[in-house]
């Protein structure tokens, strides 16, 4: 015998019940997708995370509010936008520590290890620099490891535009890293 997994509408109306159990349901479905969204809009990792934790404080807080249960992952997907665009609005010019991070001593490394590190780097650049739409969806199936399903409900997109913006993303990844010699 098979369950089915509550949708979001049912968890929802069971937190507001006092189910003690469903939020963290709603937590666990959504989390990285939350994450992969915050971090391909303000690209540095520290902050997705505080971000994410900001978005499901303020989901906790105003979900009584929503008023159609069903537009769960539309409304979530507006917090985290939201929420990623007052950080984005609010900061200066800085580096991120991340980026210093990549950046090992060449002595302290084997020679793999720093074509390695550089491929990472070089890949990481090309993809920021992709358009919004499509650096959305290749942080969410690649990164967060997303099925195209769960990213199109996330997105409220067609599953079949969620696979065009990959296989579109990745056209401009291999045409890039062409231009530039990586690929013969």
């Amino acid at each position: 015998m098979s369950q089915e997994t509550p949708s979001d509408a049912e968890l929802i109306q069971e937190h507001l019940q006092g189910s003690s159990t469903s939020m963290s349901q709603l937590w666990m479905r959504y989390d990285s997708l939350v994450y992969g969204f915050a971090h391909s809009i303000v690209r540095r990792r520290d902050v997705a995370e505080d971000i994410r934790q900001d978005v499901f404080l303020n989901v906790y807080t105003k979900l009584p509010q929503l008023q159609d249960y069903t537009r769960f992952s539309g409304w979530l997907k507006s917090i985290t936008y939201n929420a990623c665009k007052e950080w984005l609005r609010r900061q200066k010019p800085v580096v991120p520590l991340e980026s210093l991070a990549d950046m090992e001593h060449p002595a302290a490394s084997v020679e793999a290890d720093v074509e390695r590190c550089e491929l990472r780097t070089l890949l990481r650049q090309m993809i920021d620099k992709l358009p919004e739409e499509y650096r959305t969806v290749i942080e969410l199936h690649y990164f967060e490891g997303q099925r195209v399903a769960q990213i199109a409900n996330f997105l409220e997109l067609p599953e079949s535009t969620v696979k065009w913006r990959i296989h579109k993303a990745r056209e401009i990844l291999k045409r890039t890293a062409k231009i530039n010699g990586y690929l013969e």
